[in-house]
């Protein structure tokens, strides 16, 4: 099990979270350096001259969270979808599938459905 894995949701939401500070602190450095409160005033004099890579960084960080929550949303409606079925034909063609999912992308609780589902369907392996 891999810490990434586990953390999906918190991770992404965190570099997604920092991604908007940081674009939030460049912007209003920018364009609001005169009429922002003395605490942003303080945080864009500590950062001196790095304000603009603060938000070229946050550009990124906004951008790779925001697709890796996204992902991750998009992978969990997939799970759900194909684990759902009252079919054991449909189930067994989407093994591979789910497995992928269950074992490589989502949390260990998937993996742990996932098993239960094959248990109803006496599916051994």
């Amino acid at each position: 099990m891999s810490l990434l894995r586990e953390l999906r949701y918190e991770l992404s939401t965190l570099v997604f979270g920092l991604g908007v500070l940081g674009m939030f602190i460049s912007i209003t450095n920018q364009f609001f350096a005169g009429s922002s409160p003395e605490w942003l005033r303080s945080i864009h004099l500590g950062l001196g001259n790095y304000v603009f890579w603060v938000g070229i960084l946050g550009f990124f960080a906004l951008l790779v969270g925001g697709y890796y929550f996204i992902d991750t949303i998009r992978k969990e409606r997939e799970f759900e979808r194909l684990v759902s079925t009252t079919s054991k034909e449909v189930f067994l063609k989407n093994l591979k599938r789910i497995e992928e999912l269950a074992y490589y992308n989502l949390p260990s609780s998937y993996e742990k459905r996932m098993n239960e589902k094959k248990a109803e369907f006496r599916i051994k392996a």
